[in-house]
């Protein structure tokens, strides 16, 4: 029976050098995705004051 924290306990050289190579990775992947929510959420913001002053201003 495996135990169900037990690589958590144990710490292995190899997993924790390909689990910062991993961080890096998705590091380098989620910041064209924060850049892109950012812009997305600022052109919906400058859409809705623009379709709310055309409405009622």
């Amino acid at each position: 029976m495996k135990k169900p924290f037990s690589n958590i306990i144990n710490k292995d050289k190899n997993t924790s050098l390909s689990k910062k190579l991993t961080k890096k990775e998705d590091n380098e992947k989620s910041k064209p995705l924060i850049i892109f929510g950012i812009f997305l959420s600022l052109s919906s913001i400058f859409l809705l004051l623009y379709t709310i002053n055309n409405k009622f201003g």
